[in-house]
């Protein structure tokens, strides 16, 4: 009598290095690394999840492979985080959809990346972990730079939010590179939390002290003063970055379609047309009449800084001094308050998130502006 064989406990499946167990049903992705078989299951028994989970599985061994080779001292330069950082660099420079000052931006993220964490660029990618960035964040956010500016005597403590958040935005993406080439299976960056923003509560006049303010920029008497009181106006009135307002030309301004194109300075994205408001099309009407004919590439602003004038003139009407970007979230302020929808301010603005930046900005006047129309409600 022949001896009854027992059924193979692994069941094959038309998809390379998926295997089912007979036994229990569940999938489990086989890979071969280094002449070695390794298991891991893909806690399944539906084929359709396998086949989507295999993928992820045999990331995750070969990346705990390469890390035992690490582990073991076989690290070699190819997966030092320079050679990353340095990819990094590549992309940004290659970059054709961000303008120069976003690049240079990037850069100096990279630098403050590395002063606060130094011996970053000579660790082996693959023994990297979560742990290693949450304790660089921790580090960071207490201790920051140690950077003293010149002149100044009193020591920043810790690192601001904004510029810690752009550290840990260069972090991942330097990390998501090496996920992406396969010597790691998860970004170690990806769990760090980002610092929360200080929100600042603007201080700006109202319509009243601005007009003020530009009255006495515009008489200081200065050769530059009218110059002056219009890029008041001009940053005021078009929400323009003060970069932007530098590149306007008067081939910008289209009288019969009632907009201006502004140039945006930060990426392709902020390129954008914001509509003639009244007092924005006055302005253009006032500057190009009192100055005569010009071509069609003359700038529209004559001088590319207020800042002075600007701070003596808020000072003299009893007002916070105002910086170039206040005039921006100045004219953000009065379009909301004039029943403007955040969506459409944050487009007029050249943001490309769809509002999320405005809001949180902003959000709290379209409150003041919903309860102060509220008190206007009568039965």
């Amino acid at each position: 009598m022949g001896t009854v064989q027992s059924e193979p406990r692994w069941e094959r499946t038309n998809v390379t290095n998926l295997l089912r167990n007979r036994q229990s049903g569940t999938y489990y992705a086989r890979v071969k690394v280094n002449g070695k078989q390794k298991w891991r299951s893909l806690e399944t028994t539906v084929f359709s999840v396998a086949k989507l989970r295999l993928g992820d599985a045999e990331k995750a061994i070969r990346a705990q492979a390469l890390a035992a080779q690490g582990e073991a001292g076989t690290g070699s330069p190819e997966t030092t985080v320079a050679r990353f950082i340095a990819t990094y660099r590549a992309n940004l420079a290659n970059n054709s959809k961000l303008a120069a000052s976003s690049k240079a931006r990037a850069d100096d993220s990279i630098k403050t990346l590395v002063r606060t964490w130094p011996e970053l660029p000579e660790r082996d990618v693959r023994r990297l972990t979560a742990s290693d960035c949450q304790a660089w964040a921790t580090r960071a956010l207490r201790e920051g730079t140690g950077f003293l500016a010149p002149n100044v005597h009193t020591k920043r403590k810790g690192m601001s939010p904004s510029s810690f958040n752009k550290c840990l935005d260069t972090l991942r993406g330097i990390l998501e590179i090496a996920r992406e080439q396969g010597l790691v299976y998860q970004n170690p960056a990806s769990a760090v939390t980002k610092a929360p923003k200080r929100i600042k509560r603007l201080e700006l006049p109202s319509s009243g002290q601005f007009q003020a303010i530009v009255k006495r920029i515009a008489a200081a008497g200065s050769r530059w003063s009218l110059d002056a009181a219009d890029l008041v106006r001009l940053l005021a009135y078009s929400g323009a970055r003060l970069r932007e307002a530098e590149s306007l030309r008067w081939r910008h301004w289209d009288e019969s379609k009632k907009q201006l194109t502004i140039p945006g300075s930060k990426s392709t994205s902020s390129y954008r047309l914001v509509p003639l408001f009244p007092p924005l099309a006055s302005l253009l009407t006032e500057i190009r009449t009192r100055r005569g004919p010009e071509t069609a590439d003359a700038p529209i602003a004559q001088i590319a800084s207020c800042m002075d004038a600007l701070k003596s003139a808020c000072r003299e009407v009893g007002v916070k001094p105002m910086t170039h970007h206040d005039l921006r979230h100045l004219f953000a302020t009065r379009c909301i308050e004039s029943g403007v929808d955040i969506p459409t301010v944050s487009r007029w603005l050249g943001h490309s998130d769809g509002g999320a930046l405005a809001m949180q900005t902003y959000g709290h006047l379209r409150q003041e502006h919903s309860l102060a129309q509220a008190a206007k409600v009568t039965f």
